[in-house]
């Protein structure tokens, strides 16, 4: 959904709001039509400001106040604060390390617990020891000459939602599908019965 349009010479602006999550982005396009006027229904969109959404959700498997500073990572990044990105991205591990109960030593040590504990594989560990060592120095406060870049950041967060899948996302999953087979079964054992009974074992 579009609204206002701003005309710079045959070229222009619109904004459109996501009818989903609400988020803004900006369209950068040329005005078409001869009315000489710079009118929505003339406007033919040839870029996307920003290219990746601003807001991104999390399902409900994921621990409420770990999904919104997740979602604040992506925000971060997304408007260039890519150091923030990575700080909290740093944060969001330790936060689900601690929702599993494993609450004291260093964050290194909480991500061996969470392997050692089964809550996730060492792919996700790799993962995760890849954005312990990116946000250490700047959650630290060892600061340095060279610029933590875009792609950085991406790559980073990337790892994160790695991180989110192993935690909480991949066994709600494989809980309710599991809980469906079940389901399926006993219905199937009742459907068989004449008496809508099970068998006795």
């Amino acid at each position: 959904m579009g609204n206002t349009l701003v005309d710079h010479g045959g070229l222009g602006w619109l904004a459109y709001r996501c009818l989903g999550c609400g988020g803004l982005s900006l369209a950068q396009g040329e005005l078409w039509g001869s009315s000489g006027q710079a009118r929505v229904e003339d406007f033919r969109p040839n870029g996307w400001y920003p290219e990746s959404p601003l807001i991104k959700t999390y399902p409900e498997s994921v621990p409420s106040q770990i999904a919104a500073t997740a979602s604040d990572a992506w925000k971060c990044h997304s408007v260039g604060v890519h150091q923030g990105a990575a700080v909290l991205s740093r944060a969001v591990v330790e936060s689900a390390a601690k929702s599993k109960g494993i609450t004291s030593g260093s964050l290194m040590k909480k991500i061996e617990e969470l392997l050692a504990g089964g809550h996730i594989y060492p792919h996700v560990k790799d993962a995760a020891d890849e954005i312990r060592h990116a946000g250490n120095d700047i959650a630290h406060g060892d600061l340095v000459d060279e610029p933590f870049t875009a792609d950085e950041a991406e790559a980073v967060l990337e790892l994160m939602d790695q991180v989110l899948d192993g935690v909480f996302i991949a066994p709600a999953k494989s809980s309710k599908q599991k809980a469906r087979q079940l389901a399926k079964a006993a219905e199937a054992i009742s459907l068989a019965s004449p008496t809508g009974l099970t068998p006795a074992q």
